[in-house]
C-alpha cells in the first residue's frame, strides 16, 4: 500500500484550551485528529448523498472505531506532533469591556467569548498565540490523499479547537503542503469541491454536513476586517478580532427578532427563535422539556486569522442544520420556523458590513 506524508507548521491565533487530563492547556493530538474528521465529513458528504450511516461506515473505515460491526478497527490516519508540551499562558484575562444590553454590567469580551475557561473558580492555562508552532505531520493511505488535503484545506480556513472553539478561541493556523491562506478563501474553490449546499436543504439533517448557501449562490461565510477610512485593514491583536466578534454576536442576539417573551423560575414552555441559536440561553430562559442541563452548540462558528503582515482578521462561517428531532419532541407546541430564525441571522450579519463584516461574494 502507497502511503502518502503531509507535514504542517501548527500554531494559534488565538489562546487554545486544550485541556489534558488536569484540564490544563497542553498541546495534544487527539484535538487536531477530531477537527480533520469534522471537516472529512463535509468534504465526504456530498459522495454518499449526505446519507449519515453510509458516511459513519466510511468514517470508521478510515479514522478507526472500537467496534467490529460498522467496518471500523485500526485507523489508517496517523497524527503525531513534534511536542506534547504544556500550555504556557497561566490565564487569559477578561479582554476589553463590551456592552451588553441584558447585563447590568460591562463583561470583557474575552469573557463573553469565552466564559468558563476564563472567569471561572480554578484559572484555565492555555496554548499562547505567540508560542512558536510545532509541526504536524499527518500519515495515510495515497488514495485518500485528495479527501484529507480538502479536509485540511477546511481546518485552515474555518478550524478551530479546545474549549469555546466555536467562540474564537482555539483558532489554528497551519501552514505548509499547498494550503491557501485566507485571503485565497473564494466561493469558486468551496464550489469546485462541493461543499456549499442551499440553506434550506441544509435545515432538513440534524448534523453539520455543509456550508450554507443563501439567495443567488451566496455562501454563508463572511469576513471581517477593521475599517479605516474608505477601506478595509487588519486588527493589530487578536483581543481587538475578539472584541468585535462579541459586538457583533449580541447584536445579533439581542436583535428584536430575538428577543426572550416571558421567562423566569418557571421556564418557558415551547423554545422561542432565540433558543434555536444555541442552549442553554441563561438560567432564566430555560424550555421545559430540555432542562437547564440541554446541550445544543452555535452553529455559526468564528475563526481568527493571523495574516502575513502580522495584522489580524476573521472568519465566521455558518454549517446550518436542523434543531434535533429528539429536542423538537420534548416540547408542547410548535417550534419557531427554522429557515426564517437563520435568514434573520444572516440578514443581521449582513447589516454589520459597516464594521467590517463583508459577506463573500458568489462564484460566478
Amino acid at each position: 500500500m502507497t502511503m502518502r506524508e503531509l507535514t504542517y507548521q501548527v500554531g494559534f491565533n488565538t489562546p487554545a484550551f486544550l485541556g489534558n487530563a488536569e484540564q490544563q492547556g497542553q498541546w495534544r493530538t487527539p484535538p487536531f485528529k477530531a477537527l480533520l474528521r469534522q471537516w472529512w465529513r463535509v468534504v465526504k458528504a456530498p459522495s454518499v448523498g449526505y446519507d449519515h450511516h453510509k458516511l459513519l461506515q466510511l468514517e470508521n473505515a478510515l479514522f478507526g472505531s472500537a467496534g467490529d460491526d460498522s467496518g471500523g478497527g485500526r485507523s489508517k490516519v496517523q497524527l503525531r506532533l513534534s511536542s506534547w508540551e504544556p500550555g504556557n499562558l497561566a490565564r487569559v484575562d477578561n479582554g476589553k469591556p463590551v456592552t451588553h444590553p441584558e447585563v447590568n454590567a460591562t463583561p470583557g469580551a474575552n469573557l463573553y467569548l469565552g466564559y468558563g475557561p476564563i472567569g471561572g473558580a480554578v484559572a484555565r492555562s492555555a496554548i499562547d498565540p505567540n508560542a512558536s508552532p510545532l509541526t504536524l505531520k499527518l500519515r495515510f493511505p495515497a488514495e485518500f490523499d485528495p479527501e484529507i488535503r480538502n479536509a485540511m484545506q477546511l481546518s485552515h480556513w474555518f478550524g478551530t479547537v479546545g474549549s469555546r472553539s466555536r467562540n474564537g478561541f482555539g483558532a489554528v493556523h497551519f501552514d505548509g503542503d499547498g494550503l491557501l491562506p485566507a485571503k485565497d478563501l473564494k466561493a469558486e474553490a468551496l464550489t469546485t469541491q462541493g461543499i456549499l449546499l442551499a440553506t434550506n436543504s441544509c435545515l432538513r439533517r440534524e448534523w453539520p454536513h455543509a456550508i450554507g448557501m443563501d439567495q443567488a449562490s451566496t455562501p454563508t461565510i463572511w469576513r471581517l476586517l477593521k475599517p479605516e477610512g474608505n477601506k478595509l485593514d487588519g486588527f493589530g491583536c487578536w483581543e481587538d478580532v475578539m472584541l468585535m466578534l462579541a459586538q457583533i454576536k449580541i447584536a445579533v442576539r439581542t436583535a428584536e427578532f430575538f428577543k426572550f417573551q416571558g421567562g423566569g423560575p418557571a421556564g418557558h414552555d415551547k423554545p422561542q427563535a432565540r433558543h434555536l441559536l444555541s442552549y442553554p440561553s441563561g438560567s432564566s430562559h430555560s424550555v421545559n422539556g430540555w432542562g437547564k442541563d440541554g446541550r445544543m452548540a452555535n452553529q455559526v462558528r468564528f475563526k481568527v486569522h493571523r495574516r502575513l503582515d502580522g495584522k489580524f482578521m476573521a472568519v465566521i462561517v455558518h454549517l446550518p442544520c436542523a434543531l434535533p428531532d429528539k429536542m423538537v419532541r420534548a416540547v408542547k407546541g410548535a417550534i419557531p420556523d427554522q429557515e426564517r430564525v437563520w435568514s434573520e441571522v444572516h440578514r443581521l450579519l449582513d447589516a454589520q458590513r459597516s464594521n467590517g463584516l463583508i459577506r463573500l461574494a458568489g462564484a460566478n
